[in-house]
């Protein structure tokens, strides 16, 4: 025990760390997070896969799982990014993409919703409000049991209080857990992060008792590990790293084969979840053993190592770089345990090895690496090590404390940034992070991969000429962003100046998107202007886009903007693009300059994921 430190029994806030974290988590995503609207259910993306399971076995006995298309319609919006397909066909007979260990996690909360939907008069089809509110429940009740067996592990690492404490919190708002957890409930992460703490604990239980219950806990989690995640199953390779030394180590496993009955009870206990995984699959369609994603898989030759850390496009390091400070607990292992210190790198290079040879490493996630969020009770022992690395030297220690201070902080303005936008969806490289990185409100920028563009055609207007373009008497020399002139919506008409092209001649694919980009000034702080792309057939309007300005432009400030909008398919050579800007508040003050079509033509279907 350090000096002056109180007993772990007397210091109510060590005990109640995990109550204190679920509270404000529960009051952030009250805040944050909207089940009610249809682009911000809890689940979600590949949560709809793992839940699925279960509104199916109890609700529709459906074979081919048709009822997708009756949720989807009825709760989700119209858009093919949120639509979730997860069937999947083997032998003529319909699968679930993702495994079904999830389902076992939400099935209480499940459940508790199904009867609460039937009390209170609500559809009880698995997807109505109550079972979006129960799902994230069940995210905040993991991240509680997460922390609550961290809490118990990590003394026995010879953790003070204070270290402990502090360790709870800066897993729970410096790393990007918090937005697996308040955003996305429904996906697997913050689950398996409170199977992993509660799985070393058990371990190191084990390893101490020597008795064969708590042994059992941990093989009995470790089948629900495999089966939530199956490359999860490496965390075994972190049993000698939990035992502490090789003695330790070949006792425990000596004692274990004195006990046949025991083993059998072990490999009892290891069993049931995988068990039960490969007999819904055979009732599904008649294999015990199924692959269920298709072409996806690894590329063992072709790792993206570096890019998984430290790239710009979900870099775990860059993204949480709080987990690049706990490495540091690799040096004082090195000093003080070399059997831990190789135990743990060998485990976490596999780890990373594995990870990153996804055939898509960056795993669309869409703040920072969620895949290492399952190992956060690891990182968080190295964590632990950290601070005891630094705690002797007092300057060195009041350095590390302003850095994790900082690094949480930031990371608290990131999962912010995130959640309303700030960084963009799908890939991101310097440039966005750059751009994005001291924003506090979502600025349109649209990037494209270079190795996409076939063709990309470029139409232009500075206003400084008459180029030919539609409203030229919106002109003006009242204001300009650049040169002398800019175009005003509201001084001839409620129109600014405007493209209108034939678009055929312009493309050379039938992966056609326009990318719009521009200077736009108002003296409001919420613009009622809007920026409006149309796709003429005939002289009739067959497809229109407006793009609201009201939450990206800036008070009396020019702002850049970008906007881009895939192209529906042309239904004549003659189709004509029509691009402008229309205010209807009179009172309004709106200018244009600076403003830039481009029409490109892609290589192949592209999505902002």
């Amino acid at each position: 025990m350090i000096e002056n430190e109180k007993p772990a029994s007397k210091n109510w806030f060590y005990r109640f760390a995990p109550e204190i974290i679920l509270f404000l988590y529960i009051i952030l995503f009250l805040i944050v997070k909207n089940p009610d609207n249809p682009l911000d259910r809890v689940i979600m993306s590949d949560g709809k896969s793992y839940y699925a399971y279960l509104p199916n076995f109890f609700i529709y006995h459906d074979h081919d799982y048709k009822f997708v298309e009756d949720y989807e319609q009825k709760y989700y919006a119209n858009d093919a990014l949120v639509f979730k397909e997860f069937r999947f066909k083997i032998d003529g007979r319909t699968v679930i993409k993702g495994f079904s260990g999830l389902a076992f996690l939400f099935l209480p909360f499940f459940l508790i919703a199904h009867f609460l939907s039937f009390i209170f008069g609500f559809p009880t089809d698995g997807y109505s409000i109550i079972y979006q509110y129960s799902i994230g429940f069940a995210a905040l009740f993991y991240l509680w049991a997460g922390l609550k067996y961290l809490r118990k592990l990590l003394p026995a690492f010879g953790f003070s209080v204070q270290i402990v404490t502090a360790i709870l919190f800066i897993i729970a708002f410096g790393t990007n857990i918090i937005y697996y957890t308040l955003r996305e409930g429904s996906m697997v992460h913050v689950y398996n992060f409170a199977l992993v703490a509660a799985f070393l604990y058990f371990l190191q239980k084990a390893f101490v008792q020597k008795t064969l219950k708590p042994l059992i806990l941990t093989t009995f989690l470790y089948g629900l590990i495999v089966i939530v995640r199956p490359t999860n199953g490496l965390i075994i390779l972190l049993a000698p790293f939990v035992a502490g030394d090789a003695s330790t180590l070949r006792q425990f496993i000596k004692g274990l084969f004195k006990k046949p009955s025991g083993i059998l009870m072990v490999l009892a206990a290891l069993s049931v979840f995988p068990f039960l995984t490969m007999l819904i699959w055979y009732l599904q369609c008649g294999h015990w053993i199924v692959y269920s994603y298709g072409e996806e898989g690894f590329s063992f030759l072709k790792p993206h190592f570096f890019q998984i850390l430290f790239s710009f496009n979900k870099g775990w390091f860059v993204y949480t770089p709080l987990a690049l400070v706990a490495m540091a607990g690799f040096v004082y292992l090195f000093l003080r345990n070399r059997f831990q210190f190789f135990l743990g790198l060998i485990f976490l290079l596999l780890f990373v090895y594995v990870a990153s040879s996804w055939w898509a490493w960056h795993y669309t996630s869409t703040f920072g690496q969620r895949v290492f969020i399952d190992i956060y009770p690891f990182i968080a022992i190295l964590l632990g090590f950290t601070f005891l690395l630094i705690k002797k030297h007092q300057i060195i220690q009041l350095a590390g404390i302003a850095i994790v201070a900082f690094l949480v902080a930031l990371n608290l303005l990131q999962f912010y940034q995130h959640y309303t936008f700030v960084f963009p969806p799908g890939t991101i490289d310097f440039r966005q992070y750059k751009d994005s990185f001291s924003r506090l409100v979502p600025a349109p920028r649209v990037f494209f991969p270079e190795d996409k563009i076939e063709k990309c055609d470029v139409l232009s207007n500075d206003f400084e000429k008459d180029y030919g373009w539609l409203n030229y008497a919106s002109v003006t020399d009242t204001l300009a962003f650049e040169g002398k002139y800019s175009s005003r919506a509201g001084l001839a008409n409620e129109y600014s100046i405007g493209l209108y092209e034939p678009i055929r001649r312009h493309l050379s694919t039938d992966f056609g998107w326009v990318k719009v980009s521009c200077q736009v000034y108002s003296d409001r702080k919420y613009s009622q202007a809007k920026m409006i792309i149309d796709v003429e057939s005939e002289g009739k309007s067959v497809f229109y886009r407006p793009f609201y300005l009201s939450e990206v432009n800036r008070l009396n400030r020019w702002t850049y903007l970008e906007f881009a909008l895939r192209l529906p398919e042309l239904k004549t050579e003659n189709d004509m693009l029509r691009v402008y800007f229309m205010n209807t508040r009179q009172d309004e003050f709106f200018m244009v300059d600076n403003l830039k079509v481009e029409i490109l033509s892609l290589k192949e279907a592209f999505e902002f994921y």
